[in-house]
C-alpha cells in the first residue's frame, strides 16, 4: 500500500471497535484478525498473512 489510510473509531461500552467493511475487505479479513502489540501501538493484520522482522546488524 502506497499511502496511508487512517480514521478515528470509538470503543463502546464493552470495549469493542468496529473495524470498517471496506477496510476488511482490502485486506482480506473475514473471521479473525492478530492483534500485536508494538512500540508505536496496536498492529491489527490478518492472521493468514505472517510478517517478519529482519534482524539489524
Amino acid at each position: 500500500m502506497d499511502k496511508e489510510i487512517g480514521i478515528n473509531k470509538e470503543i463502546d461500552s464493552l470495549g469493542r471497535l468496529v473495524i470498517p467493511k471496506e477496510m476488511r475487505n482490502l485486506f482480506k479479513m473475514e473471521s479473525q484478525v492478530e492483534l500485536v502489540l508494538k512500540d508505536e501501538g496496536i498492529l491489527v493484520r490478518n492472521p493468514k498473512y505472517k510478517l517478519t522482522e529482519i534482524e539489524e546488524k
